[in-house]
Formats: structure tokens, C-alpha cells, sequence
């Protein structure tokens, strides 16, 4: 059973800035814009709400890096700069997700933020309702010895309980009468836990339905202006420890074009500008390449020196560089690619360098004999000899 068509009015501003993700807090948060003059170009620029574009960064990376969720803190709510905090840097957060065009992004962010919706809704106790009702078709709920016991649809429980593990969530094992499931207390949390629990099914499927569409209406010129922190939150994924493919194991059949033609530049003596010279330090970084290899890259530059390489190259390693974007690249003359050369790149939502990598390995992990075929020496294409 899909969401309530028309989910209950919610007027207490305070409960529509501490949960973002409902559908009644668009309104809301598009009258927090139009009453604070405040157009996506601002909310992008402009330095009174750096503080928000900040928050809306740390939503998006708690999400990369914790499986549990998204652990900042609420603002204030009872004041108006809470509220506007809480709303438009959840707006900030899902803008800066969906420009990656990466779904393993927007997963990620619409999980951590379901996360955590899980875990405030379980302890709230004036609002709980009527945000379940926004995402369950009825509920109801008893005093049974003390405490309060909800009971849902079974339909609704049907849909969502087999998408969680754990025995307590089969159907059979739950309470049932006249076609409502008893949510009853379990494993150390309350019936509302429990419940809640529940409601991040629904919390996650729709912020990822509301991601996909938003991904659709975004363009390049758009994500161009968010390239530096999405490349931030790229890098971020690439160098987590559990992602799906390790940026460590890389091997050079996975490098970019952009990232091999610099190195092929600097080989030849030509001297790569400023920008190209960056983007192949951080890149470098990023993919986990040492620090030895990197400097190496840069030995047959016109001007190359050895020590003088190595305290450059070492400052963007130890400060974690973010690589530049594929807009940026152009802009600096470091793509060297037209239409139709490498079919990565002429994906529509390849936006950065990173994203190359991660599918060049996945195409290597879907065709194992070819990698076996290919056999590379492990001194030249080995990212970490």
C-alpha cells in the first residue's frame, strides 16, 4: 500500500524544521525561501548562510561515513534561525546528494536520514502520530498495563516488515486481530520505537523516489556550481573503508583519461599548467596511489625538482585535496575528451573523474575473465605496487 494520498495537515512550524522530509515540510521550506529573499543562488552563495551550507555538508557526509545514521544534533527549533537552519540545510543536503548523479550517494543520504528519523521519532511524544499517519494508512493504539501498544494495518505491515531482518518482523510472529498488526514492545525498545523503526522503510523509500526526481530536473551548469563539495562527498565515498569497491585496489586500466593524459604530458616534458598539475596530485590521493608513485609522475616535467615536488604533492596529500569535477576540468583545458571517445565518460550523469574509477571497476567485476584475460604487469598497472 502506497503513502496516504493526502497525508495529514501538520501547522506547527517547529515540528516541520525538525522533521525536513516530510511532504507537508515543502511548503514549508519553500516559505522560509520566499520570506528571507533567499533564491537557490543565494542558498549557494551567499555568505549569511554559509553556517546552513555547512550543516547541509556534514548531513550529507554523516550519511557517507556512519551507517547509523546522520548524528548532528536539531538547532534550536523555537527560534527562527533554528528552523530556517534545519530546513534549508536539509534542502542544501539533498541538492548537493542529487548533483553527484551517483546513486550510491543518494542511497546512502536517504538512508542516513531516515536513520535518524528513526531515532528522534522514537522519542517523540507529541508529534508521532501524526507524522505516522503521514506515511501509514491508519493507526491505533491501546494503554495495555501502563503502556501505550500501537497497532498498524496488516497491509501496511506486509509491505514493509520483510524489507527488515529479524524474526520479530515476519508476519506469523506477530499479533494479529481483524487485520491489525500489534506492534508490540521488543528487544529493549517501546512500542513507538518499534513503530518508528517501521516508518524509516517508508521515510527511505520516498526521499530516494524524491532524489531520482529531483536528479532529472538538475543540469550540468547547475551541478557545476556544487562541484566542490559534491567533489568532497566523492571523495569521501571512494575512500571508505566499506564501500562496494575499494579505491586502494585500483588498477591503472581504471584511471581516467584525464588523469593518464596529464602523466603522459608530464612525461613527454610538456609543462602541464597549474590546474592539471593539482588535479593529478588529488586524484592521485584519492585513489590511494603512494605518495613515491605520485612524485614520480612529475619527473620528466620542464621543472621538475625533486624536494620541491615532493612538499607540493605532499601538501595535497596530507590536506586530502578534492579533485576537480569534469566541468571544472574543461574550464582548465584538462579534458581531453570529445563525444564519443570513451563511453564512461559520454554516460549523462558522469560528472567527475571519481565516478570514472568506480565504474571502470565495476565493469571489471561484472567480467572477471576479461580481467584474468588482460593479466597487467603488477609494477606498471598496479595503483599501490
Amino acid at each position: 500500500m502506497p503513502m496516504p494520498l493526502q497525508p495529514p495537515v501538520i501547522e506547527d512550524p517547529r515540528v516541520l524544521a525538525r522533521y525536513p522530509f516530510l511532504p507537508q515540510a515543502v511548503e514549508h521550506t519553500r516559505g522560509i525561501l520566499e520570506n528571507n529573499d533567499i533564491t537557490m543562488e543565494s542558498l549557494l552563495t551567499d555568505g549569511w548562510l554559509s553556517d546552513i551550507r555547512r550543516r547541509g555538508d556534514l548531513r550529507v557526509k554523516e550519511s557517507i561515513l556512519h551507517d547509523d545514521g546522520i548524528g548532528i544534533p536539531t538547532s534550536d527549533i523555537s527560534t527562527d534561525l533554528g528552523r530556517m537552519t534545519e530546513s534549508l540545510s536539509f534542502l542544501y543536503a539533498m541538492l548537493v546528494a542529487c548533483s553527484t548523479f551517483e546513486e550510491r550517494v543518494t542511497a546512502r543520504w536517504a538512508e542516513g536520514e531516515a536513520s535518524r528519523a528513526d531515532t528522534i521519532l522514537g522519542l517523540d511524544d507529541d508529534s508521532f502520530d501524526i507524522i505516522t499517519r503521514t506515511y501509514i494508512s491508519d493507526l491505533r493504539s491501546e494503554q495495555t498495563e501502563g503502556t501505550l501498544v500501537y497497532s498498524i494495518p496488516m497491509t501496511d505491515f506486509i509491505e514493509l516488515g520483510p524489507r527488515i531482518s529479524g524474526d520479530y518482523w515476519r508476519l506469523p510472529n506477530r499479533p494479529l486481530d481483524s487485520g491489525w498488526v500489534t506492534m508490540n514492545a521488543h528487544s529493549g525498545e517501546s512500542s513507538k520505537q518499534r513503530l518508528a523503526r517501521l516508518l524509516k522503510e517508508r521515510i527511505r523509500e520516498d526521499l530516494r523516489k524524491r532524489c531520482d526526481e529531483r536528479m532529472e530536473r538538475i543540469d550540468e551548469s547547475f551541478a557545476e556550481r556544487l562541484s566542490e563539495p559534491v567533489g568532497a562527498v566523492l571523495t569521501i565515498l571512494q575512500s571508505r573503508a566499506k564501500m562496494d569497491f575499494n579505491a586502494g585496489d585500483a588498477t591503472r586500466s581504471d584511471w581516467p583519461p584525464c588523469m593518464e593524459t596529464a602523466i603522459a604530458e608530464l612525461a613527454m616534458g610538456e609543462n602541464v599548467n597549474h590546474a592539471g598539475r593539482v588535479f593529478l596530485a588529488s586524484m592521485s590521493s584519492a585513489i590511494g596511489i603512494d605518495i613515491d608513485q605520485c612524485a614520480g609522475f612529475f619527473s620528466g616535467a620542464p621543472d621538475f625538482d625533486p624536494d620541491t615536488t615532493r612538499y607540493q604533492i605532499g601538501h595535497i596529500y596530507d590536506r586530502e585535496y578534492t579533485p576537480a569535477g569534469c566541468s571544472r576540468l574543461k574550464l582548465d583545458a584538462r579534458c581531453p575528451v570529445s563525444k564519443g571517445d570513451d563511453p564512461i565518460c559520454d554516460k549523462p550523469k558522469m560528472k567527475h573523474p571519481l565516478s570514472y574509477v568506480w565504474w571502470k571497476q565495476r565493469d571489471r567485476a561484472q567480467r572477471p575473465e576479461e580481467k584474468s584475460e588482460e593479466s597487467p604487469e603488477p609494477s606498471k598497472e598496479s595503483a599501490n605496487p
